[in-house]
């Protein structure tokens, strides 16, 4: 089976694991935001690009810029990525990323993105966390 790069990936998956990892902490639940999923959107698609090596810069590593780009109007953000041959790997990377981001409360909105980078056969998972300080 050959997969899009987007198109089978599972965004709905990776939210899930999100909110039962927040669910662990003290916090309040995390709220999917369409300004912060497209940030994570973007951030992804630049890993992806650079993987494949048509990038005209390195990842971006620091979604803080973009989300404020986009009109977003917190203060805080934090990316957390993986990348593994299969997406459950994949998705442990970013947990074990954002071991210590998930459980700060001030991180308050998210957003995600999933997709399968056909050349390398990795599967891309990139979450962003963002809040007010």
């Amino acid at each position: 089976m050959v997969l899009a790069p987007s198109a089978f990936a599972d965004a709905a998956g990776v939210k899930a694991v999100m909110a039962s990892a927040r669910s662990g902490t003290s916090c309040g639940p995390l709220t999917e935001n369409p300004i912060v999923a497209q940030a994570a959107e973007i951030i992804n698609k630049s890993t992806d690009d650079y993987v494949e090596h048509i990038a005209k810069h390195v990842p971006i590593t620091d979604p803080l810029p973009g989300l404020k780009d986009l009109g977003y109007s917190g203060d805080k953000a934090v990316v957390l990525q993986g990348a593994r041959p299969n997406e459950a790997d994949a998705i442990k990377g970013m947990l074990l990323e954002g071991h210590a981001a998930i459980p700060d409360c001030s991180y308050t909105d998210f957003g995600v993105d999933v997709r399968r980078n056909e050349t390398t056969g990795y599967s891309l998972v990139a979450v962003v966390l963002a809040g007010t300080e």
